[in-house]
């Protein structure tokens, strides 16, 4: 029987990291978890996260506003032309927080939201935490059912959705008996005359033009109101309404990316706290990032996935950049809506990553055209392959990456393909933003691979089980359950204490550390690098990351591949790299795998290839699916699923 870690509510009880410094300082300097007390960078982030307490005990509202007040005019959002300063979004926020205290809306209300990313969507998400209340953001695609639980834990004093998500839940909105539901839609913030807009492209010329349906679902339903005239009743309201909520208050459910259970993914529950270490943790004296200033990120993953929220939009606004809001989300319009919103800085799913390269390169929409606009781009979510970065890289310097963009104390053009990882229930919790000058530096120090470097707040080791039913911490280099102890970390799934109890693992030093479920190991230099989930062979021979590393070390043939168990039978689904003719890759392959696994082993894997112009099947957060049936695969590598290369 595991221990409970968890509270009487089912939340994980703050990590206080200072009260742990004493048991830290005990471990050998062999060990990572010393890394914290012993370096510079740890002792300072201490520092910071003892001053948080102090100075930052209050909600997300007001740590976004006090830094507003440092760049009052300069743009906030950007949404297909229209610009809004941080003055104007503070505006809409505050207008917002009126409508709903008019609406009912009281601290330590759930609020249910089904919107994308628009400009309405931010000033819904600040406004709401000003007063207190709880967002909880869900799908458009999670089955029926799941909404109707989600709906019955919520207020029902209010519903905000938009015209690009409600006509596939309706139904389900229609029959709870919610008292106002807020209709926003695509078009609300749209410029009157894109062409008079600011990077302007004619070529993308639909995207700036969306129907409005809020006035046919008005006459459908009296309870519905559209978002302008929720903006509105704000905007007239005499209401003074207070800022309320401290670090320990909670914010958002978010959702997990649903890979493992269809329609149905585990909701997830961050305090304040979560967002405003990572807030003040990408300061240019804690991250050691150059000062930079009014830099765009894209924010088009879905507002569902708290990866979206914290690093596309509120990490953003708290540096003083601009978010780059995009309703479209998918691999055929990916190199659209980059082109469309000039990002300087890029968050992707690996599968997005390789679409856009795929399509700048053999395209024909943009040719001759540069990305020079991309100052730095993360795969996001999952880890990507030699492969895969090597091409998307590639990609990157064919579009001379970076040549546009001025950056204090860099010599341009200068670009790589970030790494982020960690998970909606850890947060971001480990990057590697300057790739190329990482890989130099641990070359040179012995370490062979370049691995994702914690953030300065975490605290993250290896666990290995110790022979006596116990885990003990593993030294540097060591295979093992990679966990982390951090500010960031949810506060548990919601309604389901279990599943939060079953995130939490004990080492033999009676230390609690959060488990991410993949293992892996870090190198002397403190990087991390994560290796797969738990999946193991059936047979018990090899974890499937292992073959998928031994597929994949042929960086010029090989581009992607994901291993999967099929009727206790192993299957490679490999995708090669341009050009490579399929026999002599799966030859390749096959000579590979008995050098490095064996025959035995080698022998049973059944090797499956996707055409270049094909993709992996997704989840609707972006990601890789993880299982396929055997029709699945067979429709996949005969040519089931186009990518559009042109157009």
């Amino acid at each position: 029987m595991k221990k409970r870690y968890i509270d009487q509510n089912g939340r994980i009880p703050t990590f206080h990291i200072q009260n742990e410094l004493e048991e830290f300082a005990k471990v050998g300097r062999e060990y990572p978890s010393s890394r914290m007390v012993r370096t510079k960078k740890g002792k300072k982030a201490i520092a910071a996260l003892i001053d948080l307490e102090k100075n930052h005990n209050h909600n997300l509202y007001t740590e976004i506003v006090n830094r507003a007040k440092r760049y009052p005019d300069s743009v906030a959002l950007f949404y297909r032309g229209t610009e809004v300063t941080y003055r104007e979004l503070v505006k809409k926020v505050d207008d917002m927080s009126k409508f709903l205290a008019e609406a009912g809306i009281v601290m330590g209300d759930e609020i249910p939201v089904c919107m994308t990313n628009t400009p309405e969507f931010v000033y819904l998400l600040i406004a709401a935490n000003k007063v207190g209340a709880k967002l909880n953001i869900f799908g458009e695609q999670f089955d029926h059912d799941y909404i109707r639980k989600i709906l019955e834990g919520c207020t029902k004093k209010v519903f905000f959705g938009d015209d690009s998500k409600y006509d596939a839940i309706k139904d389900v909105i229609q029959e709870s008996n919610i008292q106002t539901k807020v209709i926003s839609s695509l078009s609300d913030s749209l410029p009157e005359d894109p062409s008079k807009t600011k990077g302007y492209e004619e070529k993308l010329e639909e995207y700036y033009h969306y129907p409005n349906k809020v006035p046919e679902y008005i006459a459908e339903d009296n309870r519905i109101i559209s978002y302008q005239q929720a903006q509105r009743i704000g905007e007239e309201s005499s209401r003074e309404v207070e800022s309320v909520g401290d670090l320990e208050t909670d914010f958002l459910v978010t959702y997990t990316s649903g890979s493992t259970i269809n329609g149905w993914p585990k909701a997830i529950i961050h305090r304040n706290r979560s967002l405003i270490v990572s807030a003040r943790f990408h300061d240019c004296e804690l991250s050691g990032n150059p000062d930079m200033k009014a830099l765009r990120c894209l924010a088009h993953i879905p507002t569902e996935s708290n990866t979206d929220i914290i690093a596309c939009i509120t990490d953003i606004l708290s540096q003083g950049w601009i978010v780059c809001l995009e309703p479209e989300y998918g691999l055929d319009s990916i190199l659209d809506v980059v082109m469309l919103n000039k990002p300087n800085y890029l968050n992707v799913t690996k599968s997005h990553a390789v679409a856009l390269i795929k399509q700048y390169l053999f395209g024909g929409k943009f040719k001759n055209r540069l990305l020079d606009f991309i100052f730095t781009m993360f795969a996001v979510g999952e880890g990507t392959c030699p492969g895969e970065e090597k091409f998307i890289n590639k990609g990157l310097r064919v579009g001379k990456a970076g040549s546009a963009v001025s950056i204090k104390g860099f010599r341009l053009p200068f670009t790589t393909l970030g790494i982020a990882g960690g998970s909606c229930e850890q947060g971001a919790v480990y990057y590697t933003l300057w790739k190329s000058f990482t890989e130099i530096k641990t070359r040179l120090q012995g370490v062979r691979e370049c691995g994702m470097f914690p953030e300065a707040y975490v605290c993250a080791t290896a666990l290995k089980p110790d022979g006596m039913g116990g885990y003990e911490e593993c030294k540097y280099g060591e295979m093992g359950l990679l966990v982390t102890n951090s500010y960031s970390n949810m506060s548990g799934y919601k309604d389901n204490p279990e599943a939060t109890n079953d995130m939490l693992i004990e080492d033999n030093r009676g230390r609690v550390w959060f488990s991410g479920k993949v293992y892996g190991y870090i190198d002397k230099l403190g990087g991390v690098h994560i290796k797969g989930r738990e999946d193991v062979y059936s047979h018990g021979k090899l974890p499937l990351f292992r073959i998928e590393e031994m597929v994949t070390k042929d960086t010029k043939k090989v581009l992607s591949c994901q291993v999967v168990e099929h009727d206790t039978r192993l299957i490679a689904i490999v995708q090669f790299q341009y050009g490579i003719n399929k026999e002599k890759g799966i030859k390749s392959i096959r000579g590979r795998l008995r050098n490095l696994a064996g025959a035995e082993i080698a022998d049973e894997i059944e090797i499956q290839v996707i055409p270049f112009s094909e993709s992996y099947p997704l989840t609707h957060s972006g990601k890789r699916k993880i299982s396929y049936d055997k029709e699945k695969i067979k429709e996949l590598t005969a040519g089931g699923r186009s990518l559009k290369l042109v157009g």
